[in-house]
């Protein structure tokens, strides 16, 4: 039923209502709480940091500094062009000085949870020998390119890389600790790699990549290569964070000695395809008499390769079924009851298995 009257066409009603329904829009606008602007982000700010995590799935990750990435870094305190890396200066992580850093485990930070800011860098610099600010340097010119670490009173500087390693196992780190301070400064500099999964809780030293001592007083140019299998537990994990860390040196008298700069370049990870593990499965049957009649109450035992064993009884018609097994493996399966004998079978379990019957071939005449 057409409810206008004749005289009063659609049109004429839009013109007379848009004017109020701005009039309403504008009283609603102005009655909002000013809270509400706050919740309004802002897509034009830049981050200092870049945590993306590198899909091992879809190439190898590779990060250093050379003549070709001269520029990567452009500003102090900014990682945000160089993906899946960023540097911590470490703000009094150890009470004291010459603290072995494979015992250094937490940050600096609430939860331990790794921000996107403050990060810390001091962009484009040439000679290590000549610059003494601790933390966290890039060089990028003169003879020795990398990213340096040099600890201080107050800094205990760390290195993350950010690695996504779903689907892929074998996980291999390779890069280069070297010694690229040249001047007076002559300190034990002790460099640790740990790992974790996730992005908070501490992190887990791995021993194979502790270097004792990377630099050398007055010399600069040695160098230690490593080559690292990343513990099991990365694999197939998405929130795989890696560090390199050293702490601040000491004297022979205890005392805090001016650091060397270390320095950290070549840094590569590669992996391999994960394999599938075997999905446990199910295997059942049947214990039947020499008739043909299920035998109720039988123990039936699987015992694996390694010794383990695991027993379950028939029900009264002689069924039985084992669930959650490793599929992919072999096992021995035995029948024990007090009326009959069963001989016992060697099974290889590679899928799901319903027809694994036994049947008597003595019966134990009761007197």
């Amino acid at each position: 039923m057409n409810c206008l009257h004749p005289r009063v066409s659609r049109s004429r009603i839009v013109r007379l209502l848009t004017p109020l329904a701005f009039v309403i829009v504008l009283v609603l606008t102005a009655s909002l709480p000013t809270k509400l602007s706050e919740k309004v982000i802002d897509l034009g700010i830049k981050t200092q940091a870049n945590s993306t995590y590198c899909d091992l799935a879809s190439s190898s990750m590779s990060f250093g500094v050379s003549l070709a990435t001269a520029g990567q870094i452009t500003s102090n305190d900014n990682w945000s062009n160089v993906p899946c890396v960023e540097g911590y200066f470490g703000q009094n992580l150890t009470a004291t000085h010459g603290v072995d850093p494979q015992t250094v485990l937490g940050t600096e930070f609430a939860n331990n949870q790794l921000p996107n800011t403050p990060t810390n860098v001091s962009a484009n610099k040439g000679n290590p020998s000549a610059f003494n600010a601790g933390g966290l340097a890039e060089f990028d010119s003169g003879t020795y390119l990398a990213i340096g670490l040099q600890g201080n009173v107050q800094a205990n500087p760390y290195l993350v890389f950010y690695l996504n390693a779903t689907g892929r196992g074998q996980v291999t780190m390779n890069y280069t600790v070297q010694d690229i301070d040249g001047g007076s400064n002559n300190s034990v500099s002790m460099v640790a790699l740990q790992y974790r999964v996730g992005t908070t809780g501490n992190f887990i030293n791995i021993p194979e990549g502790f270097v004792a001592d990377a630099t050398v007083g007055g010399v600069a140019g040695a160098t230690v290569n490593k080559t690292i299998v990343l513990p099991a537990a990365v694999n197939n994990q998405p929130n795989v964070q890696v560090r390199i860390i050293t702490t601040n040196a000491a004297n022979s008298s205890g005392g805090s000695t001016p650091d060397e700069w270390i320095g950290i370049n070549n840094v590569s990870f590669s992996s391999s395809v994960l394999a599938p593990t075997a999905a446990n499965v199910s295997v059942g049957g049947r214990v039947m008499n020499e008739q043909g009649y299920g035998v109720g109450r039988a123990v039936v035992s699987m015992f694996d390769m390694e010794g383990g064993v695991r027993t379950v009884r028939t029900n009264q018609f002689g069924y039985f079924r084992f669930t959650d097994v490793p599929a992919g493996r072999t096992y021995v399966v035995e029948v024990a009851s007090k009326q009959y004998h069963f001989p016992s079978q060697i099974i290889a379990v590679n899928d799901e298995l319903w027809d694994l019957n036994f049947v008597a071939q003595t019966t134990f005449f009761r007197k």
